[in-house]
């Protein structure tokens, strides 16, 4: 079973996940493992939303987009932590796999701001945060080696690299150097297929595959010319495929995943096509693989772990049920022998006060001489045994209860009387019997424990397989094209506005119309507001353009320095031009307004959250007091404060649990800065 991506496998899906360059770092999390651990960068895009990043590390290596739900801890962990803290908000510029090895680097950048974070995808895996400088902030593993040290402080240095690359097998240096491999002493008497798998790196499926291509037997040793030549010219096409003909498999046994590759195989050919599962992306083959693998082993864990419960438990009511056995015995036994002291009372008690005059008179041996030579004396022969030190007798006694005959050697105190001791193991019987008692109630807790913990197990056991059976992507809500920008509905009117540069440039190009109404503040960093207009729609009244004024004011940077209003105004769309003055240059997102501005003065910062319906759908979106009261099936009043967005999306997803919203929905829709909730 394959458990970690190959550096043909990091190449292919590196070249995939260029589709992030552009998104911005929003969290980090860590999650343990009993195999290693699993680090999960949250990035957004543009006009996409929310991407999650799955690294593998420990005995799984991968790296994908993932679209399977994780269980994130509630306590990120310090390198977690650290990545959020130094990466908040900065955009992913490049993806690369460095020299065709199984290293991944990002590289962050926002203006003066530039980190790398390097994922390590050989040995036990590892990742690296480094500032601008490959200076290691910190290492999520620190480790040492003979050539380089991955310590905090150090300047990173990757591991010793291989002399060939295979995106440059066309120079005609990268051919003479292939050739000079086979030719050096430790490779004489390799095989073939060894040798190209050591070149560059290679899995044995691969090298095999480049063998197969090139119509060389992979066992050969010291290959002439024409092989090399062969060879050499079967490793380009193989190279070929992986950066052009890209056609992902699984592979499945017994309902099982086994292998997956990114290109086809002429081992595939081989393989069952109900044995196959192809994919158009190596991404989504990739998560589908290594998501399910983990999760199912998560299940398989969480199984272990009540049926660990459930033997424990198994194994206490047993040691409570030989306890209880255990006591019973005793009781039996001690009951017994006080029977058999009163039934042989008289004989009991002859022998003690015989024993004991005797000693008066005599010492210890000589006492045993006399018990030993009357053996056969029907009372002295009942002494098995004297123990002075112990001041113990022990005696054999039998009674008859009437269903047959019971006989027992008793040990008795010499200091005692027949009766003294006939009530010491009486005693004995009881405190047993009692113990007993307490066992037994003990049983009854316990096996109730047992029950309840097996019943779980059922239970468990069923949810878990359904869940195997049932493994499920996260479900993607799939936004209307307004909602991907800030929105609300004013009066019936449709209102959008940008959310940054790009969302800005967007919407002038794309979304304004003829008709709209664009709104802007003085402020720089402000949004364009636009009020989308029918044909048929009549200009909005007076009321209606302030309303969107104080949506406008409110979703730029004002919010967010905590001003309580700022100047806004509204131009038709045939004023706003992406052409410059002469000799100036505009950037992303900016425009030139030409002709007569209309001022809204002083428009009040006015902003609360509440639930919309618009196209048939219930929506959360901010919207002014007014348009809340005026629209919404509930809303809540916000005001710009220092109060962490965290704390704030938790609040506003209890206000509106019963909506079925999450973050993403709470996120999306906030103005910029912090804000919190102000009391009705």
């Amino acid at each position: 079973m394959k458990t970690e991506m190959t550096n043909v496998d990091i190449s292919v899906a590196v070249n995939e996940l260029q589709s992030l360059i552009g998104a911005k770092f929003d969290k980090a999390f860590l999650l343990s493992g009993s195999d290693g651990k699993e680090l999960v960068l949250k990035v957004h895009l543009p006009e996409v939303g929310s991407k999650e990043i799955a690294i593998g590390l420990g005995k799984y290596k991968y790296i994908t987009i993932t679209e399977y739900e994780r269980e994130k801890p509630k306590n990120p962990p310090s390198f977690a932590m650290l990545l959020r803290k130094n990466l908040n908000n900065i955009k992913i510029t490049s993806i690369e796999q460095h020299n065709f090895d199984r290293i991944v680097l990002f590289n962050f950048e926002w203006n003066e701001l530039k980190y790398k974070l390097i994922i390590e995808l050989f040995g036990e895996g590892n990742a690296i945060l480094l500032d601008k400088n490959d200076v290691i902030i910190l290492p999520l593993k620190i480790e040492r080696w003979s050539t380089r040290n991955v310590v905090p402080k150090e300047i990173y240095k990757f591991p010793p690299q291989k002399d060939l690359e295979p995106k440059n097998l066309g120079y005609s240096i990268a051919k003479d150097l292939f050739f000079e491999e086979f030719k050096k002493e430790e490779n004489v008497n390799t095989e073939v297929v060894r040798i190209v798998s050591r070149i560059f790196g290679l899995s044995g499926v691969y090298a095999e595959e480049i063998c197969t291509i090139s119509n060389v037997n992979k066992s050969i040793k010291n290959p002439n010319e024409q092989e090399l030549e062969d060879l050499f010219f079967g490793t380009k096409q193989f190279f070929n495929r992986v950066f052009n003909e890209i056609c992902s498999k699984i592979t499945i046994k017994n309902n099982e995943y086994v292998n997956i590759d990114p290109i086809s195989l002429k081992i595939h050919e081989k393989i069952p096509e109900n044995e196959i599962k192809n994919y158009e992306s190596f991404l989504v083959a990739l998560d589908e693989y290594f998501s399910r693998f983990i999760i199912k082993k998560e299940i398989k864990q969480a199984e272990t772990k009540i049926n660990k419960l459930v033997k424990k438990q198994e194994r206490i009511l047993n040691s409570q049920l030989e306890t209880k056995e255990k006591y019973e015995k005793q009781s039996v036994l001690n009951q017994e022998k006080g029977d058999l002291i009163y039934a042989n009372y008289m004989d009991v008690d002859e022998i003690l006060s015989t024993i004991r005059s005797a000693r008066e008179k005599m010492d210890w041996n000589a006492i045993k001489e006399v018990i030993n030579k009357n053996k056969d004396h029907q009372i002295l022969g009942k002494i098995i045994s004297v123990n002075e030190k112990n001041a113990e007798i022990s005696l054999k006694l039998s009674l008859d209860y009437g269903n047959g005959i019971i006989e027992k050697n008793v040990v008795l105190d010499l200091r005692k009387n027949a009766f003294e001791s006939a009530d010491d193991f009486y005693q004995k019987s009881k405190k047993f019997k009692n113990k007993v008692s307490g066992v037994i109630e003990a049983l009854k807790i316990s096996e109730k424990k047992l029950n309840e913990l097996k019943e779980k197990e059922k239970t468990d056991s069923e949810v878990l397989r359904e869940k195997e059976e049932n493994i499920k992507k996260k479900e993607k809500k799939l936004l209307k094209w307004y909602e991907k920008l800030k929105w609300t509905l004013i009066d019936g009117y449709l209102i959008v506005a940008g959310k940054d540069a790009t969302t800005n440039e967007m919407i002038i190009k794309r979304y304004v119309e003829k008709n709209d109404i664009v709104f802007h503040t003085l402020m720089d960093g402000a949004p364009f507001t636009v009020i989308k207009m029918k044909d048929s729609e009549k200009a909005p009244e007076e009321k209606t353009l302030f309303e969107v004024s104080k949506f406008a004011a409110s979703h730029s940077r004002a919010w967010k320095l905590g001003v309580g209003s700022a100047d806004v105004y509204w131009v038709m769309p045939d004023q706003i031009s992406k052409t410059a003055e002469s000799g100036e240059y505009l950037k992303k997102g900016a425009f030139v307004i030409r002709g007569k501005r209309n001022f809204i003065r002083s428009a009040a910062l006015d902003l609360g959250v509440g639930i919309f319906e618009y196209d048939g759908e219930l929506k959360l979106t901010t919207g002014t007091e007014n348009s809340l009261k005026d629209s919404s099936k509930k809303w809540v009043i916000l005001k710009s404060s220092k109060k962490k967005k965290s704390d704030l999306v938790k609040e506003i997803l209890k206000e509106f649990s019963e909506f079925g919203i999450d973050d993403e929905d709470v996120l999306r829709i906030l103005p910029p800065g912090e804000s919190e909730l102000k009391i009705k």
